[in-house]
């Protein structure tokens, strides 16, 4: 039965998921479908800022897994919104159109990640979970005999409960708060930086392609967004660029912002052409790749953007939480119920939390060569600093 949980002051589990974001929230579904007592645990009562993804069809079953039928409507509860195709203007100044008429499901899925999130967050609750908002991760102690590995302590104002839990998760996104806990360092391959700004237009917007563009001092990314109010059409606009450049700097302001963004050959014309307007506050938020020195250890394991982040321009953020997601709850399961006596036999030497981390680490392998591949495609500014650190 969903849950939430009330003032009790210590309580059990068999999994603890710090962090109730898409790959939090899918190691819980995960587990709780297995009827695994599960916890997740989020620090944000009502998050207000969270930056949309675009999802390409490969990655509609997925969605499905999580969140059900996807056919029933366009405008899906979940907070997704169908996608056309891309138009990417990379290699050449020309536009290069993908149309996913052409591929099995028909259309892709741009993400309103604040709706999605609650999706996948109420999912976990009908599965069984428990779900804790407005709790703050605060350390983790081993326990050295009986049943459970670690106590937790979390806190928000008022209270500090205590848990006991068999295993441990984190989910908590880039700031990776329990592997922090833990000791383990966050190996940051680059300074790249996502500058966001919302516009609306009471206007037509029927475009549905996801717009990618190249420019001197990084590139640009914009959908138009599902979940629009007052019958207003909203867009979503993202300037890429290593933090420390000049460029990256004047992006943070909303003047500099909008005169790179007025120097954009297909996307601010595009703005324009719909009578677009910039509302809301300008946004900033990390995009640089990172990953974990080591992805799990005994009786833990990181998932999502809390084991490895990465650059947007892969459009992998989400799939990749929720397939991580996914396996993570499997293994954990798996590795529980072979009755392990100790912390230690849930490390890295038991064969199924061994897979997860040789997973982990093919997954980055092949993230940093596409990676290498996407950047390189693009030899238009070699004397730039942002493309020659490429």
């Amino acid at each position: 039965m969903p849950s939430t949980l009330t003032d009790r002051p210590d309580t059990t589990w068999d999994v603890v998921v710090i962090g109730a974001g898409p790959a939090g929230s899918a190691t819980a579904i995960t587990l709780a479908r297995f009827g695994q007592r599960v916890l997740l645990v989020e620090e944000e009562v009502s998050p207000r800022f969270k930056l949309g993804e675009s999802l390409p069809p490969t990655c509609i079953g997925l969605v499905k897994h999580f969140l059900g039928n996807l056919e029933d409507s366009e405008q899906h509860p979940g907070g997704v919104f169908r996608t056309a195709g891309n138009v990417s203007t990379w290699a050449t100044a020309q536009a290069q159109t993908t149309d996913f008429f052409f591929t099995q499901s028909g259309f892709g899925l741009c993400v309103d990640r604040l709706a999605f999130d609650e999706a996948l967050r109420s999912k976990a609750m009908a599965a069984g979970a428990t779900l804790l908002k407005g709790m703050r991760f605060e350390s983790c102690n081993r326990i050295v005999d009986g049943p459970f590995n670690w106590r937790l302590s979390l806190s928000s104002p008022g209270q500090t409960p205590a848990h006991r839990t068999r295993y441990l998760v984190d989910g908590s996104g880039r700031s990776a708060v329990v592997a922090k806990a833990l000791g383990v360092h966050t190996e940051s391959a680059d300074d790249l930086f996502a500058y966001a700004q919302w516009f609306t237009t009471l206007g037509e917007d029927d475009d549905r392609y996801t717009r990618i563009e190249a420019g001197p001092h990084g590139w640009w990314y914009s959908n138009r967004l599902p979940g629009a109010k007052d019958h207003a059409a909203r867009r979503l606009v993202v300037f890429h660029s290593d933090k420390d450049l000049p460029e990256a700097k004047r992006a943070a302001r909303r003047a500099g912002f909008n005169q790179l963004l007025a120097d954009s050959t297909h996307i601010r014309p595009l703005l324009k052409a719909r009578g677009y307007r910039p509302c809301g506050t300008l946004r900033g938020a990390p995009a640089n790749s990172q990953r974990l020195g080591v992805f799990c250890g005994d009786a833990w394991l990181a998932v999502g953007d809390a084991a490895q982040a990465y650059d947007p321009l892969s459009s992998q953020g989400i799939d990749k939480a929720l397939r991580t997601g996914s396996h993570a709850g499997h293994l954990i399961h798996y590795a529980l119920t072979d009755n392990p006596r100790s912390a230690s036999d849930l490390g890295s030497d038991n064969a199924f939390i061994r897979q997860y981390a040789e997973q982990q680490q093919q997954l980055w392998q092949t993230y940093w060569s596409q990676r290498d591949i996407y950047y390189r495609a693009q030899p238009r500014w070699p004397d730039k600093p942002f493309w020659q650190r490429r």
